[in-house]
């Protein structure tokens, strides 16, 4: 598997086809805002047949790296791991001294996957999905395990600066 950052039009059909497969759309709405896949920065896993088999995609902040949308189509084989390290190692090349991360009340798995990470939870936003959701109809109402789908769990970790940046 080789691990490439690319600007998300640099190869649109295939972007377009996994985001949608994964978000239902080539737009994502969260509480820092609304973002578009040709917009975005990634970091792609690809196999050595050229097949995409994960995907992360960011915009940066100030001094801040968040994470717009993170996906694997082979869970628990560790792609996700390895385009997270990448994200992070860009986002510290760069002197960016924080990575930012947003989840959904439901995703379980996402928190333990970021908190393994080193993420710790700064902020709960009450009522953003409810918000996003009237904006983009197919957000879900029910997510994982059945839970309901209210509020975004905002997630952090500081980055340490390299020496000579």
């Amino acid at each position: 598997m080789n691990i490439r950052y690319e600007k998300m039009d640099a190869w649109a059909d295939q972007a377009k086809t996994f985001f949608k497969d994964h978000w239902q759309s080539e737009t994502m709405i969260v509480s820092s805002g609304e973002y578009h896949l040709s917009d975005l920065n990634g970091i792609v896993a690809i196999t050595e047949d050229d097949r995409v088999v994960g995907l992360v995609t960011y915009t940066v902040h100030g001094n801040a790296m968040e994470i717009v949308s993170l996906n694997s189509t082979q869970p628990n084989q560790g792609i996700g791991g390895k385009l997270m390290a990448a994200a992070e190692a860009r986002a510290q090349a760069t002197g960016l001294t924080k990575m930012v991360v947003t989840t959904t009340n439901d995703n379980l798995d996402a928190m333990r996957f970021y908190q393994k990470k080193g993420y710790r939870f700064a902020k709960v936003i009450r009522g953003s999905v409810d918000t996003a959701r009237a904006l983009k109809p197919t957000v879900p109402e029910i997510g994982d395990d059945g839970i309901a789908i209210h509020d975004e769990l905002l997630m952090n970790k500081d980055l340490p600066r390299l020496a000579g940046l």
